[in-house]
């Protein structure tokens, strides 16, 4: 059990006869939420207008579950890890150091002379992926899902749940209503639809061969993911435009050897619309005018 884990340096199985228990590790694999971005709901837009010019994480909560396995008690070890300032942790095995601060311990059991609990540590500084090398392994099971024109198993993943959710259709926007005293129910401008954004939450499971890998495939997948601006989302020949919102539900199936987790990915479709016009500028002659970069207007009727 000695080499597992460290704490500013400190083995605390030798330490404190601590240990990691079970699936504690499953949060120190999971990606921050999108700190949500400025956005406008125009009524006569289909979907929402976001600015996604500057992306930004947000701050993450990592729940540990560790193990008191030999008797020295779980106080000194909470009072290590609680004390002030921030605490290194660092998973040999997985690759992974984090620098975190303890928030609670909202789960405790005790069987004298051991116990149970979870710490809850805070990453108030998640750094965004950079500098890491183009995703393009072989898994050999090609998926039918792309972001941005690349199919995501060449990020070694799957998506295993949520593509029916993907075609499903949003819902409308409410359009002009009018409610008055003297009739029954209400009258709604029927004759004026348009969509609203929709959330799809899609399953996943990330693999790479090694330690190394899975982490390049990792910061790669998430570090295209939050790019600025949109993502395009294609299926079955069809592109749908959405942003990341946030990851859950992350469970490390294996590390060793092969590196193999499953999480919930939530992405943001915010222009869906069925059998929907586009409206581009054109001058008197129906010429469609271009900018200087080559691209139509689209004047978003």
């Amino acid at each position: 059990m000695t080499g597992y884990c460290y704490i500013d340096g400190i083995d605390i199985y030798d330490e404190f006869g601590v240990i990691v228990e079970g699936d504690g590790y499953d949060e120190l694999l999971s990606f921050p939420a999108l700190k949500e971005p400025d956005k406008n709901d125009w009524p006569e837009e289909n979907g929402i207008e976001v600015d996604l010019s500057e992306p930004r994480l947000q701050h993450k909560e990592i729940a540990v579950r560790f193990a008191l396995v030999r008797g020295f008690g779980w106080r000194p070890f909470y009072a290590f890890i609680s004390s002030t300032g921030y605490r290194t942790l660092n998973i040999p095995a997985l690759g992974r150091t984090l620098t975190l601060r303890v928030s609670e311990m909202p789960e405790f059991e005790e069987y004298d002379p051991t116990a149970l609990f979870s710490v809850k540590f805070v990453e108030d500084n998640p750094a965004i992926p950079s500098g890491y090398p183009d995703a393009n392994v072989d898994i050999g099971l090609p998926c039918a899902v792309t972001l941005d024109g690349k199919r995501i198993d060449k990020y070694g993943i799957i998506v295993t749940g949520g593509l029916d959710e993907l075609e499903r259709s949003p819902k409308l926007k409410n359009a002009l209503t009018r409610t008055n005293l003297p009739i029954n129910g209400q009258i709604y401008d029927a004759d004026f639809v348009r969509f609203a954004e929709k959330e799809v939450t899609f399953g996943c499971c990330l693999s790479g061969a090694q330690t190394e890998d899975f982490w390049n495939l990792y910061n790669a997948f998430f570090g295209d993911l939050i790019k600025p601006g949109l993502r395009t989302i294609g299926y079955k020949g069809k592109n749908y435009m959405a942003y990341y919102r946030k990851t859950d539900n992350w469970k490390l199936l294996s590390h060793t050897g092969e590196v193999v987790c499953e999480f919930d990915l939530t992405m943001c479709f915010n222009a869906f619309a069925i059998n929907s016009e586009i409206y581009l500028l054109a001058s008197e002659d129906d010429r469609l005018i271009v900018t200087e970069g080559g691209a139509f207007i689209d004047l978003k009727y």
